[in-house]
């Protein structure tokens, strides 16, 4: 199964009965890195749930990311990514696809960085440009210049994306398994203490 509701988070966090905690794998990097396909593509080689952060959302509101950001300001989905982050990264083993913004939040960064093994997927804004210029589930991008958005959207969150990364992959014009190929033994020799649950504060869901 790729997703869940935002509701069996806490319940799936310790994993199966008995079960020791599997440290989980979060994506960052800037909309049209390919967090989500590639976190996919990660989740069915390690045998391993999926979600994304931004899906995670619109199944909860019931409405589309830019409904959120209309409705409530980019402050109020801010919130509401940060509660759905919380919740989701405490989840034993899972593959988390987070949002291109998520590291704006100093909160967010120490919750990625405590809890589990960074990935840092990297594009140059021409490449994000080319795969995200027909994509109007983008907000941020409904400017009468995208390219140049997107140059200062990576500027601003470049250096924090690689602060709080454990491993940087070069995302470019290779393919999705050949990613995934390239990740999978680097996942394995990382070998970082994270918090389990049961070290973390309880939940402040909104």
């Amino acid at each position: 199964m790729d997703q869940v509701s935002y509701d069996s988070c806490a319940a799936a966090a310790a994993g199966p009965a008995g079960s020791p905690f599997v440290p989980p794998v979060f994506l960052v990097g800037m909309m049209g890195a390919g967090k989500t396909t590639i976190g996919r593509g990660l989740a069915r080689a390690l045998s391993r749930q999926f979600l994304d952060v931004d899906l995670v959302l619109e199944e909860r509101c019931g409405v589309r990311v830019p409904v959120i950001f209309e409705l409530e300001g980019e402050d109020g989905f801010r919130r509401r990514e940060t509660a759905a982050l919380d919740e989701c990264s405490r989840i034993s083993g899972v593959v988390l696809a987070t949002g291109g913004g998520a590291v704006l939040a100093e909160r967010n960064r120490r919750m990625l960085k405590e809890r589990g093994t960074v990935v840092y997927l990297r594009a140059r804004a021409e490449e994000l440009y080319q795969r995200t210029r027909y994509d109007r589930n983008r907000p941020l991008l409904q400017t009468a210049d995208p390219l140049g958005r997107i140059t200062e959207l990576l500027g601003q969150r470049e250096p924090l994306y690689e602060e709080i990364a454990d491993l940087v992959i070069d995302t470019g014009k290779v393919s999705v398994p050949k990613l995934v190929s390239r990740i999978l033994p680097l996942l394995a020799t990382c070998n970082k203490r994270v918090q389990p649950p049961a070290e973390l504060p309880p939940l402040e869901c909104l």
